[in-house]
């Protein structure tokens, strides 16, 4: 890839089939998914600064998140019946004896705990933690208020606790 692309034509290199995939997983439509990645797509464009900067596997990452958010809200403004997401690897596998042992680090748990939060609470957390955005920038990308956000990282942070036995900031 050229240096002088722009963050989406890199998004769009590296991150296409994770989209779809993740959007085709909520609507269960080979076209509905179509749809929401390109709306996906026109989001990021806008916001095209959030991905300067980032490799490529955190292209794909924060690329997967606008993706599924947009199929959530074509889903809930078409009310159709959901795809299930059972066929969608959500967390790490944790069996080899190297991974196990990995685990009993304190960042690889929590680690593990966050690959286990439901979907809403890690998309909240990974935005404010991983890439540094404020409540209004994760507002826009997800496509609810400020509130709800603030709501979500909360939840977040309470679930972390419940599951931990301690308070992560």
């Amino acid at each position: 890839m050229d240096d002088g692309e722009r963050p989406a034509a890199l998004v769009w290199a590296c991150a296409a089939d994770a989209m779809y995939h993740a959007a085709y997983a909520v609507l269960g439509s080979q076209h509905d998914a179509e749809d929401a990645v390109m709306d996906a797509m026109t989001r990021i464009v806008r916001n095209e600064k959030s991905f300067s900067g980032l490799s490529c596997n955190d292209m794909r990452a924060l690329a997967v998140i606008y993706s599924r958010n947009t199929a959530i809200n074509l889903y809930n403004a078409n009310r159709r019946r959901p795809y299930p997401l059972d066929g969608l690897p959500e967390s790490p596998d944790m069996t080899s004896v190297e991974d196990e042992a990995a685990a009993n680090d304190s960042a690889a748990r929590l680690l593990c705990l966050i690959g286990q939060m439901p979907p809403s609470y890690r998309d909240a957390l990974l935005l404010r933690g991983r890439y540094d955005m404020n409540v209004s920038e994760i507002a826009e990308i997800l496509g609810i208020g400020t509130g709800a956000v603030r709501t979500r990282l909360s939840r977040a942070r309470s679930w972390l606790k419940k599951h931990e036995g301690r308070e992560w900031n």
